[in-house]
């Protein structure tokens, strides 16, 4: 899709509370993407939706042979390919993606779909822009100070959305996540909206030159 007027964009999470921090950060990326131009965002959070992010037997034997991934796999990457950008909203666990959302990515983000390792020239049908929104419970001062956010930042938008060819990513970091103050959580969901809608504007405005 590159009609402005079509533009489609789909906001992942995988967190069992729906009044989180998570949550709440989520519908704010929307609001923000809503904002700086797609005409559509869906919410979409892979434990409600009932996703199993175990890479098993079956992930494993596509992998190796080269085969059909399992069915639940290929309905998600159908589903994905509903939409020009992905935005995926996480609390930081270990220094990364909470392991519901780094198993979907597992799973998901396969060879021949997400990426093209081996030459096969096969049409790469995975959206093309990969955001990730980021929240830790320490300031971005402790991430900066020991090399943590670079690390992130390699791992995602270098080792994940690089590798597979995406037009436009990004890795934005927020604090607070486990605060109490409530105007904290405010100023957080104000400024992923902020980031959210500078990101769609710059890039339909791209995409439409």
């Amino acid at each position: 899709m590159t009609n402005q007027q079509q533009s489609r964009a789909v906001v992942v999470t995988a967190h069992p509370d729906a009044d989180s921090a998570t949550a709440r950060t989520a519908a704010a990326v929307a609001r923000g993407l809503l904002r700086g131009g797609y005409a559509e965002v869906e919410r979409h959070d892979v434990l409600i939706a009932g996703f199993d992010p175990t890479f098993g037997r079956a992930d494993l034997g596509a992998y190796r042979a080269g085969g059909a991934v399992p069915p639940d796999v290929r309905a998600e990457q159908r589903h994905l390919e509903e939409f020009d950008a992905i935005a995926v909203v996480f609390p930081v666990y270990w220094w990364s993606l909470p392991g519901p959302l780094k198993g979907w990515v597992d799973r998901v983000f396969t060879r021949d779909w997400a990426y093209d390792d081996t030459g096969s020239g096969a049409e790469l049908a995975a959206p093309k822009r990969l955001y990730f929104f980021a929240i830790g419970a320490a300031g971005e001062s402790t991430y900066r100070k020991h090399g943590y956010l670079d690390a992130m930042r390699a791992q995602l938008v270098d080792g994940l959305a690089n590798y597979m060819g995406a037009e436009d990513s990004g890795l934005f970091l927020f604090g607070d996540g486990e605060s109490d103050d409530t105007e904290r959580h405010r100023a957080r969901e104000t400024a992923a909206e902020d980031a959210a809608a500078e990101i769609a504007a710059r890039t339909l405005d791209e995409a439409a030159a």
